[in-house]
């Protein structure tokens, strides 16, 4: 999935989502440039009834790439890059698994998400801590995406996570997408906004 990327308003080079899977396992990977710099996080693991069991989760930030390693038969977390590990705890996901994680939820139960406030709790990891997450229902908003013209969403936001956190992450989910992002935005504490919006589709 292709998307038109933009900082402040400022148009960049596209950024894009790979999703694949068979069923049985996935591979999720999220890249995007913020000006000259190229981020690309990716996420594996495998899929069953109750959703994606992410095994590993890696970041490339410019030229430094960080990895975990989850272990669900050990009930471990395991920080390989930085040292260390934490118990895996319950409603577990790495930082981009839980959104394909939330478009499952909806896509199984839209009707769960038709008043604004609903909540889901989940426990992300990246390469450096588990700490939880809380992601609001906002409510249904029409928003206008590349050729697609207007389509109809639902908008989720994350919570804060701590007194003082000033870093907001949103996401739009469309059912002419099949529940996948629409767009996507984040707000950094100085004020930066990181936006991106659906552009198009490969491989279907």
């Amino acid at each position: 999935m292709h998307y038109s990327s933009y900082v402040n308003g400022v148009q960049n080079p596209d950024g894009l989502i790979r999703w694949e899977q068979d069923g049985g396992r996935y591979r999720l990977v999220v890249e995007t440039r913020v000006l000259w710099f190229r981020f690309v996080f990716q996420s594996a693991g495998e899929m069953g009834p109750g959703g994606l069991t992410p095994l590993r989760y890696e970041e490339a930030r410019r030229s430094k790439k960080e990895v975990a390693r989850f272990d669900p038969a050990a009930g471990l977390i395991v920080f390989e890059t930085r040292g260390g590990q934490a118990p895996m705890p319950q409603n577990f996901q790495d930082r981009f698994s839980v959104f394909l994680q939330l478009v499952g939820w909806v896509a199984a139960d839209p009707q769960r998400y038709a008043a604004p406030g609903v909540t889901d709790t989940f426990n992300v990891a990246d390469t450096r801590e588990v700490e939880p997450m809380q992601v609001q229902y906002v409510g249904e908003e029409t928003i206008e995406i590349g050729v697609h013209g207007m389509v109809t969403t639902k908008h989720f936001v994350r919570l804060p996570r701590h007194p003082g956190d000033k870093r907001r992450v949103e996401v739009w989910l469309a059912p002419a997408l099949k529940w996948l992002p629409a767009r996507l935005r984040q707000t950094e504490p100085d004020g930066t906004q990181i936006d991106l919006v659906y552009r198009s589709t490969e491989g279907r």
